[in-house]
């Protein structure tokens, strides 16, 4: 074998390896990949395109693209709202945990995204900062949240509490309970109890507003998963439940390491 064929070989060799570096070992697999973030992550089977989707509003209800915030960053977004009284703020702490453990926390940004724009706006960025100081936070218009959610496949839908709908029946029973109040006292008692069997579960569409006597008492039902953006603002995964903190950080390193790269 001459040098030139030798040559030639090493040649075509080095050229077949790195094809099949490029079409095997270059990209991803996938299937491993979901395999290895299950069950704190779930893989989209292809990065969905919705930046055109991403239009909110900030606490000075300018209008700001998902963009402007998260800075060619990866980006965690987190559906929630102010008031929220107990799963909001947990939840929050547990994300800020799985960023604490992050090895690539640093091309991460967290959003909190309010569904509750009527109570929230002006208080935005403090309440999720009071997680952690790089978190941020947005929301919109009523018309551009249901437009927002449909895209991203999550809900939101405000519900009228069973407090609400007692103390408007007590307020109701108070103003006609002048003339006799020797009788208001059991009557109250007794029409507070019917309160509670007959308005235990009413609730109003996300899209219409409670009427101004509730606006301190409603809640709000939310999507309980985590999406995860790569910096093209593609959606590429759902952090569900359960939420623990060890193992959403692994799996949002692993993410970024492999999926980051191509």
């Amino acid at each position: 074998m001459t040098k030139t064929t030798q040559t030639y070989l090493l040649i075509l060799v080095a050229v077949i390896s790195a094809a099949a570096f490029f079409f095997l070992g270059g990209k991803p697999n996938m299937d491993e990949l979901k395999k290895s973030v299950a069950p704190a992550a779930s893989l989209y089977p292809e990065a969905k395109s919705v930046s055109d989707k991403l239009n909110f509003i900030d606490d000075a209800s300018n209008k700001t693209h998902l963009s402007d915030v998260v800075n060619g960053k990866w980006a965690l977004l987190y559906f929630g709202y102010t008031s929220c009284p107990d799963v909001c703020p947990i939840d929050l702490s547990k994300i800020n945990q799985a960023a604490q453990l992050m090895e690539n926390s640093n091309q991460l940004q967290v959003v909190f995204v309010s569904v509750d724009p009527d109570r929230d706006i002006g208080n935005l960025d403090n309440f999720a900062k009071a997680f952690n100081p790089s978190f941020k936070g947005l929301t919109a218009k009523q018309d551009e949240l249901m437009s927002i959610s449909k895209t991203l496949g999550v809900y939101h839908e405000v519900v009228q509490s069973q407090q609400t709908a007692q103390e408007d029946h007590s307020s109701h029973n108070h103003s006609h309970g002048d003339h006799n109040d020797d009788s208001h006292d059991s009557h109250d008692s007794h029409d507070s109890h019917d309160s509670h069997d007959s308005h235990d579960s009413n609730k109003i569409v996300a899209d219409e507003k409670p009427g101004p006597t509730k606006a301190a008492h409603y809640d709000v039902d939310h999507t309980s998963s985590y999406l995860l953006f790569n910096p093209e603002l593609e959606l590429v995964a759902l952090l569900t439940n359960p939420h623990e903190p060890e193992p959403m950080a692994e799996a949002l390193d692993k993410i970024i390491e492999v999926l980051g790269k191509h």
